[in-house]
């Protein structure tokens, strides 16, 4: 849920540190951790025009908006203990290249069409040891994962109360290549979403679900002879957030719950050493994910045309991922990975929330003037 925005023209900056990890218990013993941090630098612009007569509960009848995020990222993966022998292990460095734009046309005094598209991408090249001796180079490792989601919507307000309906179209598409192996997978997702928020007060409440599926054509190569396999496989997008916020003064304050699911039939971000040696061996892999996001603003004026901002973020989740072997010849494998840190380890059991994947910015919000 965004917070309103001022009337005319704004500018918005912001700098974030996050923490994006998967890990897993293997049948060997080792614990297989693989980890991204990236620090964002985040730029926006845009210009709006309240709802008139008390329609609506906070969203513009007409606005247009730009925002971009970009920053480097590190990504490192590690198989413990690390006194054992035959580990494989990774590091290496990327980028992150992500913008939304929004635009809202006001249809008469109590409708508007809105059209909304956000491009997420991540780029990494890993250096892999492949159970050698420390430092010893196996291969190298590029990963790339990018989500684009395209939005076209309604949206009815009445007094103190929106709805709103839209088609939605995603594109998930991961690569990860080595020296052993090559997967690309891409494809169209297809979907609906739809919102209601409601205005009492100086409260607001959101409800929130979108569902999304499609089949994604999926491109695989491994040793020894590079043959291509090449399929569709099924893919989903399912969410359903709750939120609520209140108004103090010069303060705003939303805090949001959402639970999502996912299935890909790739994995191109927080790749496990486990995962790295099947690959490269000719398996597919199959993730489901079940997560819940908790988000937090808060927002609080510290001069006229000046609003200071911070926002939280805590995921957590599970997910079950099945490698299947592409030769037929071996068992398939179904692991249950912890999507987060540590919980219950080190300093995650002095923690009574565990250790979430998390993001944590701050940033402001600067008023150009009225329209």
């Amino acid at each position: 849920m965004d917070l309103p925005p001022p009337a005319g023209t704004s500018v918005e900056i912001a700098g974030a540190y996050a923490t994006f990890a998967r890990r897993v218990e293997l049948s060997s013993g080792l614990t297989d951790i693989s980890d991204v941090t990236p620090k964002f630098v985040a730029i926006g612009m845009r210009r709006a025009r309240p709802a008139r007569d008390g329609l609506g509960a906070g969203t513009p009848e007409w606005e247009w908006r730009v925002r971009l995020a970009l920053g480097p990222s590190h990504d490192e993966q590690t198989q413990e203990p690390l006194v054992a022998a035959g580990r494989t292990r990774a590091a290496g460095t990327g980028r992150y290249e992500n913008f939304a734009l929004l635009y809202r046309q006001p249809l008469g005094r109590r409708n508007s069409v809105e059209i909304a598209w956000n491009r997420r991408a991540h780029k990494a090249t890993d250096l892999v040891n492949l159970g050698g001796e420390n430092q010893e180079l196996g291969e190298q490792r590029i990963l790339s994962a990018e989500r684009a989601d395209i939005s076209l919507g309604w949206r009815h307000r009445r007094k103190d109360l929106e709805l709103s309906l839209a088609a939605r179209f995603a594109r998930p598409e991961g690569t990860h290549t080595t020296a052993r192996a090559f997967h690309a997978s891409r494809g169209p997702l297809y979907g609906v979403e739809a919102e209601a928020r409601l205005r009492r007060g100086n409260w607001q409440f959101r409800i929130a679900g979108e569902a999304m599926e499609g089949e994604i054509d999926v491109h695989e190569e491994s040793v020894p002879d590079f043959a291509s396999r090449d399929f569709s496989a099924d893919a989903t997008f399912r969410a359903v957030t709750l939120a609520i916020s209140r108004r103090w003064g010069g303060t705003d304050v939303v805090l949001s719950a959402t639970h999502d699911r996912s299935r890909l039939p790739f994995v191109a971000l927080d790749v496990l050493g486990y995962e790295t040696n099947l690959f490269d061996s000719g398996f597919h892999p199959d993730s489901r994910t079940e997560e819940t996001i908790w988000d937090l603003s808060v927002r609080r004026a510290i001069a006229p045309q000046v609003k200071a901002r911070l926002f939280l973020r805590a995921v957590y989740g599970r997910e079950r991922l099945t490698l299947t072997d592409s030769s037929g010849r071996l068992p398939a494998e179904t692991l249950t990975l912890q999507r987060g840190g540590d919980i219950g380890k080190g300093f995650g059991s002095l923690n009574p929330f565990g250790s979430p994947q998390f993001v944590i910015g701050i940033g402001a919000d600067f008023s150009l003037g009225q329209r």
